[in-house]
């Protein structure tokens, strides 16, 4: 069994993308409505530099996760999903994970997340770079 065959659990990844996805937005909006009160800080060139790098990273996510819910709908080959679900979840989880670092950076404090450890990242990438590299296809355990 793949993602394809498992659309339940091939929704819940998509769930768990969009709440990254969505925490990492609004860590980023409560950052830069705490800079903007900063005149100078606003100006500083690091955090210009840092508000653009969390943005790209969230729009990244967000394509990411557009792609691999257009694939589940689109009923196209499992493991295409399968490796599209993986990109899509690490993808929002590093948006999450820099806007939260950079929510710390800019503002110097922290909001608690609840983080993606019951389904360890690197293991997405191992699936994802896998099949990519060497086109082996994540077996049924991976694919979700």
């Amino acid at each position: 069994m793949n993602a394809l065959t498992q659309p339940v659990v091939a929704r819940l990844s998509l769930a768990s993308s969009q709440h990254d996805l969505h925490h990492a937005r609004s860590l980023l909006d409560s950052a830069l409505g705490f800079v903007r009160q900063q005149a100078a800080t606003a100006q500083d060139p690091y955090v210009i530099s840092r508000v653009g790098d969390v943005q790209i990273r969230i729009e990244v996510a967000a394509a990411l996760l557009e792609r691999a819910e257009g694939l589940l709908d689109s009923e196209k080959d499992a493991t295409e999903i399968s490796v599209a679900l993986a990109e899509s979840d690490l993808a929002s989880a590093e948006a999450l994970a820099t806007a939260s670092d950079a929510e710390f950076e800019l503002t110097g404090r922290r909001t608690v997340l609840s983080g993606s450890l019951h389904d360890p990242l690197r293991w997405k990438r191992h699936l994802i770079g896998n099949f990519r590299l060497n086109g082996i296809h994540p077996s049924a355990q991976e694919a979700v």
